[in-house]
């Protein structure tokens, strides 16, 4: 019964054509009910099967112009980080030893160096000691280390 911000519409209105009638307005007096007349129902409704494809369309174009504003608010909260070969990254911890965390833990680990960019925002890295990782890291789960 309760519009959706992202369509502008009641899913109810969406599938039958016509807004629900609340159990309460059955039982009680209610403006719908008094007024009900079954001709200018009918009527009605043939009218709002003929507009229902326009109000399909309206909504189809507000859920995604809300789409692109939770996307443009979304992304606005990312930090781009990007590496070069040869930089040195620290990897998060949580991400690489889930169990070995705890809050008297340190957040970060390495320093590691990177040694090839699998696809943009996708590294290798190897331990100063030359020893490389197994697996591959996302931008995200690392940070760059300054000396």
């Amino acid at each position: 019964m309760t519009p959706r911000s992202s369509i502008g519409k009641t899913p109810f209105r969406m599938t039958y054509r016509t807004e629900a009638l609340v159990p309460v307005e059955v039982g009680l007096e209610s403006y719908r009910t008094e007024v009900y007349n079954m001709e200018t129902n009918s009527f009605g409704l043939r009218e709002n099967m003929d507009l229902l494809e326009d109000k399909r369309e309206a909504a189809q174009q507000r859920n995604m112009k809300y789409l692109l504003q939770a996307a443009h608010h979304y992304n606005s909260n990312i930090k781009k980080r990007s590496f070069r070969i040869e930089d040195l990254v620290l990897r998060e911890l949580a991400a690489s030893i889930p169990a070995k965390q705890g809050k008297l833990q340190p957040n970060w680990e390495g320093p590691y160096k990177v040694i090839d960019i699998v696809y943009p925002g996708t590294y290798k890295l190897e331990t100063l000691t030359g020893e490389a990782i197994k697996n591959t890291w996302y931008a995200s789960c690392l940070r760059k280390f300054y000396q």
